[in-house]
């Protein structure tokens, strides 16, 4: 014989069932009335489904972890009825696919949801609107003879998910007390899961609205510094003007001037002028600049290193540059690809200590693009992950690249950050 269903619900002795009588004696008789004991599994007693059912709205209430719940649940539905192996799942509007909510979902189960889903008896089931008991096994399984009871879920009006569990029952009447008692704890747990993935998705949503009040706050002070740099440098080009225009003219009229000190003045006139035109083009920005396009990163780590050459070679810190030939262009815009290697080079800030150094690397990988800044200074990770905005808006520039940042930091090896970019992602701006 093959045990199809074990039984594992708790059931009183037949004497325990009875009602219990005492004697009463008066000057009428002596009469026998029914004897009020604590123990009777009346409405009213310890171990009644009402009880229990009340006790179970208790727990749920009180649970914060939606696997706490689900595993509640599940317990409590095998303890008072005949279903076996519960689980809720709950339907994908945008990819139109299905997810248990329980992580420790057996993968047969899982397996057998979505592939009814596919077929369209989900779809079908929840346009009738009433549950379905549907062939679980085949012949050449062990759970040949078991059945599955599928449960529409409706939140609003709107089909949310399904209940299915592991009957042996071939059919179901829609008043048995089996069902009732069915429906009614998923009614109570559905309403507390659907409180807790609201809460949570409340708190996502508080947290993106954190990053992007932090991301306007500083585009509001990276705009006013862009402001004020163009401005400075339309007032520091006369002057430069000038000077390579007196340059010329010392060279002109007194020849016995050294030519060599003419031609180093007007040499370290030309390069500032190049440091101001890089500082221009990287401040201005149109509305080409922002349309997501196939860019080279080792491009733009060239022109990022010519930004911050004279910076480290005033602070005595050296740079070098290691950069795989031939890596394919990803998808983004120069703009945000410097936007991402400044912060992430503000954060570590090797500045502050003279005489330090800083390597970029480039690597293609497994359908990825890796750069690598590794810094000889260490830095305290605690107070950048507290206080910095440069990480939060770092982190949402690469969550607009699909991407992935990590930073580590040690007093022994310094710093070091990692960018990953994927090949293939969407397309956004």
């Amino acid at each position: 014989m093959r045990v199809i269903k074990e039984n594992n619900q708790e059931f009183h002795s037949f004497t325990l069932s009875l009602k219990q009588l005492e004697r009463s004696s008066s000057q009428n008789g002596t009469v026998f009335v029914e004897k009020n004991d604590e123990n009777f599994s009346g409405i009213n007693g310890k171990d009644s489904a009402l009880r229990r059912i009340l006790n179970f709205t208790k727990r749920i209430n009180s649970h914060n972890s939606l696997q706490d719940i689900i595993s509640d649940f599940k317990n409590e539905v095998k303890s008072l009825t005949f279903f076996n192996e519960p689980e809720i799942f709950l339907i994908n509007d945008k990819t139109s696919n299905c997810f248990p909510l329980n992580t420790n979902c057996k993968e047969n189960i899982s397996a057998f949801v979505r592939r009814n889903l596919s077929a369209g008896v989900i779809d079908w089931i929840a346009e009738t609107g009433s549950y379905k008991i549907i062939p679980y096994g085949n012949y050449n399984s062990l759970s040949f003879g078991l059945n599955c009871l599928i449960i529409p879920i409706f939140n609003s009006g709107k089909f949310r998910g399904v209940l299915s569990t592991i009957t042996s029952f071939t059919e179901l009447d829609k008043n048995s007390h089996e069902l009732q008692l069915l429906t009614t704890l998923l009614n109570i747990v559905f309403s507390k899961i659907q409180y807790e993935l609201t809460k949570n998705e409340l708190n996502n949503v508080y947290s993106e609205l954190q990053a992007v009040q932090s991301k306007l706050e500083n585009d509001y002070k990276l705009a006013a510094l862009g402001e004020l740099a163009y401005r400075s440098i339309e007032e520091i080009s006369s002057p430069i003007q000038v000077i390579l225009s007196y340059a010329d003219l010392l060279k002109r009229e007194y020849p016995e001037i050294d030519d060599e000190m003419t031609d180093l003045i007007k040499k370290k006139v030309y390069d500032i002028k190049s440091i101001l035109e890089r500082l221009v083009k990287f401040i201005t920005t149109d509305d080409k600049a922002k349309k997501v396009v196939p860019c080279s990163v080792n491009e733009v780590i060239v022109e990022f290193r010519k930004l911050i050459d004279p910076a480290l070679n005033a602070e005595n810190c050296e740079c070098v540059v290691d950069l795989e030939e031939n890596i394919p262009s990803i998808l983004s815009n120069k703009n945000y690809l410097n936007q991402i290697f400044i912060n992430g080079f503000s954060l570590i800030n090797p500045l502050t200590e003279p005489g330090g150094g800083v390597i970029i690397q480039s690597r293609y990988s497994k359908q990825r693009i890796v750069v690598k800044m590794l810094f000889t200074k260490s830095v305290d990770l605690n107070k950048i992950n507290e206080q910095d905005v440069g990480l939060n808006i770092l982190k949402s520039l690469m969550d607009k690249h699909e991407g992935e940042f990590l930073i580590n930091s040690d007093e022994a090896t310094g710093s070091t950050l990692v960018f990953s970019f994927p090949l293939i992602r969407k397309v956004r701006e």
